[in-house]
């Protein structure tokens, strides 16, 4: 098995980062090989492009995207691990989705409507809130971040198995839930590493 990781937190010290470095942990102890792609670090351009949108048309894309789509085609578990701002991903990741999860690669259009092509697939994606629970749910935000990410991008290109957690209130929280809630992101990567015993 290999491991995308998508990071998309700037700066060097958050909660994020610690996911980051629990998830890495989770994987190493697992003997997983996995490429961490830390879209701030790596400054990756996040705007659509008309020339990406014709290169798109024409079935090729750019060299910053390809290489992003071989790493893609090459794993077997993505793992995406970001803040929620405005009740979604920060714009890099938004713009990560629109350059790279092109239309030929990562979906198509049939008669019946888009297929995805990324069958075989897993993912794990770790987000991260001010807001508790109880405030996100009020609105309908809880529902609203999940059904986008797991359903809007994630199954729609066709990923098997799909989680979503997110830590809500770790600015509020006691030091103590905020290692639990560490603990458990190791343990969600760990279910998804280590072979079911028969």
């Amino acid at each position: 098995m290999k491991a995308t990781i998508l990071f998309a937190q700037p700066g060097e010290n958050s909660f994020t980062h610690e996911m980051l470095v629990r998830t890495k942990a989770a994987l190493e102890q697992a003997g997983i090989s996995y490429n961490v792609r830390d879209l701030y670090k790596m400054n990756f351009q996040p705007v659509l492009s008309p020339d990406d949108m014709e290169r798109v048309e024409n079935g090729s894309v750019s060299s910053d995207i390809g290489e992003e789509q071989e790493l893609l085609t090459d794993a077997d578990l993505l793992v995406m691990i970001y803040p929620i701002w405005w009740w979604s991903q920060p714009a890099i990741l938004k713009g990560y989705f629109d350059r790279v999860l092109t239309h030929g690669y990562a979906f198509r259009y049939e008669e019946n409507g888009p297929v995805g092509l990324m069958h075989g697939k897993q993912a794990i994606v770790f987000t991260c809130t001010r807001e508790s629970e109880a405030e996100m749910k009020k609105d309908g935000f809880d529902t609203l971040i999940k059904k986008q990410i797991v359903d809007g991008v994630l199954s729609f290109i066709g990923c098997d198995r799909v989680v979503h957690k997110n830590f809500a209130a770790v600015s509020e929280v006691t030091d103590q839930k905020r290692s639990e809630m560490l603990r458990e992101v190791e343990e969600t990567v760990a279910q998804f590493v280590t072979p079911v015993p028969v």
